[in-house]
């Protein structure tokens, strides 16, 4: 693909993804704001309906409470009225009529009033005299109003049933003048209906009326409909998913939507004033817990879809538009750019003509100035060629040159690595001790160069052994003069009585004085007792030295000793005494052992060595050694380093010592 080609399709792309990026901005952010209005309508309208779910429950409720006391006050007047009446000395029949008048002018449709037996022998409804007594049935004549008799209580409101085919709600209170029962009631049967009307189903048949809802239902606690009401006849049922999260909504929870459809289902809890029934006592009372209304939800899809096909019809003709203009841009902008082309192909077959780009250099633009800044580095390429062939003539020779000498210097380093192998190789001991008190093993695998460790074993005596392990710093030659030096000073201190930290000590008074290199050594030291199986024992430095138990603990030996041999001229060494039972392992190696690391640079350590000795609990001393190499080695891996040489020295005691010193 030509650069005219990808120059047109980056242009025209950018353009493309502009105004898709534009309309569809565009698109999502008129669908949002379209959802956003139709819920806060549904939330409005559900709250809305929720409010006067709470408020069509307090009203009867006040009302009611209202109602009775106007009838308590209607008795009370009656209680007055009566004993005002008979201390005038009117006569019975005279009072019932003026209570009837008073009926009629709007007071209480029924009255009732008792002699201090019971009997009602004033009313105004025509008829016998009925008696309120505890085994009263039907009318007026209520058990519960026998107490105003003797004021226990003081008054009484029945709730509101049915008497002779009306809805009558009844009130009483006792006498003030005697003992009596002064009974008022009311037909509230009008007011039962105005409350019906005001009720769950006029809501929702007034808020359905409104046509801003598709649907609106009253629910109680358990998900029962108790009122609903729908614009179509076949919108207004609810599906199980929505009745179940009608169930799930917490009582004191905000408004929560679900897009049902092409409609979105607002479901709002009904907070009421006063304290609020329990979920048993709601369901079974049919109390509203949960309002909900359903609106139409296809608008923001459709403009959604609206302004993404106009949106493509705008892409298009940008994408038409923008096309055409890149094609003419390119085919202006592109020309010079091809006689740069030209100009490259030129210079790489050797046949580079600087006129060519006359017409391309006359040029204002950045591409003027391009093919005159090429022009001169092009004729300026063609003389430096020149000289560079000569001069990679000349750097061959001496490349040659140095490549024997290199070849020379590689040769000597690796004699003198043999050398130095071969003297680290010869002072190792030949052969270790053998007894059937103890055993020994020892080894030591090379490093890619030489580190200087070594191990020995001295026999000072038919009874003592002097064990050492020791490394030395740097590498080559100058490593294995130190090695030489480090293991003659050990040997030469090395005498029956003598323990480990003289040994050390004149040890590090040597090298401090006598090494013509600078560099230093670690060591570990111990005299052992193949009688006693006592081991003192001292370190100069050195980590790695360990002793292993007959039930795989494993104790490291090195708290004891001084700072690394050739560091500090006079330095102190201490001691310490192990006694080595029977089956218990020393086991000494080099940093080699402990510094090697993985891949990820992680060193083998102490605690990894500690974990393997464990695990070769009851192995040989050669089993033992091999195993721990080949855990160091499996830790190393492929992409790992080995530290060096890898050197370890075990002993194993093989006798118990109290057999032992019988045996002596």
């Amino acid at each position: 693909m030509t650069f005219q080609q990808r120059l047109i399709l980056l242009v025209t792309g950018l353009v493309l993804l502009a105004v898709a990026a534009v309309t569809t901005t565009m698109a999502w952010t008129t669908r949002a704001a379209l959802t956003e209005r139709i819920e806060t309508e549904a939330r409005l309208a559900a709250g809305l309906l929720a409010r006067g779910a709470a408020q069509s429950r307090d009203i009867p409720q006040e009302v009611d409470a209202l109602l009775s006391e106007r009838l308590l006050s209607e008795a009370t007047l009656t209680a007055h009225l009566v004993a005002l009446a008979e201390t005038a000395k009117l006569a019975p029949r005279a009072i019932s009529d003026r209570l009837k008048q008073i009926a009629e002018a709007g007071g209480p449709d029924e009255m009732w009033i008792t002699d201090n037996r019971g009997r009602a022998y004033l009313h105004n409804l025509s008829g016998p005299d009925p008696l309120f007594g505890q085994d009263a049935k039907g009318g007026p004549r209520h058990g519960a109003y026998a107490g105003l008799l003797n004021r226990s209580p003081a008054s009484v409101v029945s709730e509101p049933a049915m008497e002779n085919g009306k809805l009558m709600k009844f009130a009483g209170v006792a006498g003030v003048d005697k003992p009596r029962i002064v009974q008022v009631g009311a037909d509230v049967r009008r007011l039962g209906d105005l409350l019906r009307k005001s009720g769950a189903d006029g809501l929702v048949d007034g808020l359905i009326a409104t046509r801003a809802v598709e649907a609106a239902w009253l629910l109680d606690r358990d998900g029962r409909v108790l009122a609903r009401g729908a614009v179509a006849a076949d919108g207004a049922s609810l599906s199980d998913a929505d009745t179940a999260a009608a169930k799930a909504l917490p009582p004191g929870g905000d408004v929560t939507f679900r897009v049902s459809g092409n409609s979105l289902l607002a479901l709002a809890p009904i907070k009421y004033a006063g304290p609020t029934p329990t979920a048993a006592a709601s369901s079974a009372a049919g109390v509203p817990a949960v309002a909900a209304v359903r609106v139409p939800y296809t608008e923001p899809g459709a403009m959604l879809s609206r302004q993404l096909k106009i949106g493509g019809l705008v892409g298009i003709f940008v994408l038409a538009l923008g096309v055409y203009a890149c094609m003419r841009f390119a085919r202006d902008q592109m020309a010079p750019v091809e006689r740069l082309g030209e100009a490259v192909k030129a210079v790489e077959a050797g046949r580079f003509n600087p006129l060519t780009l006359n017409e391309a250099a006359d040029r204002d633009d950045e591409f003027g100035r391009l093919s005159r800044v090429f022009r001169r580095m092009a004729m300026e390429a063609t003389a430096r060629e020149e000289t560079l062939d000569a001069q990679l003539v000349m750097r061959g020779a001496e490349l040659e040159t140095k490549s024997e000498k290199l070849a020379a210097a590689e040769q000597l380093i690796e004699e003198e690595q043999r050398a130095a192998r071969d003297v680290q190789s010869g002072l190792l001991p030949r052969q270790l001790p053998v007894g059937r008190d103890s055993q020994f093993y020892g080894i030591l695998l090379p490093g890619h160069t030489v580190s200087g460790d070594f191990y020995d074993v001295v026999e000072l005596d038919e009874r003592h052994s002097l064990l050492v392990a020791a490394g030395v710093s740097g590498g080559g030659v100058p490593a294995a003069f130190l090695m030489l030096m480090v293991r003659g000073a050990i040997r030469e201190a090395a005498r029956p009585g003598v323990g480990p930290a003289a040994i050390l000590t004149h040890a590090n008074e040597r090298l401090c004085g006598e090494s013509p290199f600078n560099g230093f050594a670690t060591a570990f030291v111990a005299v052992y007792d193949r009688v006693t199986g006592t081991l003192v024992h001292a370190s100069a430095g050195h980590r790695g030295a360990a002793r292993i138990a007959t039930d795989g603990a494993v104790q490291f030996l090195s708290e004891a000793g001084g700072p690394p041999l050739g560091v500090r001229r006079g330095a102190p060494y201490s001691e310490a005494t192990s006694v080595m039972t029977q089956d218990d392992t020393l086991f000494l190696c080099t940093d080699g052992v402990l510094h090697s690391v993985d891949g990820h640079r992680e060193p083998f350590g102490e605690a990894r060595l500690a974990a393997a000795l464990a695990h070769s609990r009851g192995m040989s001393v050669r089993d033992r050694t091999e195993m721990v190499l080949r855990t160091v080695q499996a830790h190393v891996g492929a992409d790992g380093i080995l530290a060096g040489d890898l050197v370890c020295l075990v002993m194993r005691r093989l006798l118990p010592v109290t057999e032992t010193v019988e045996a002596v």
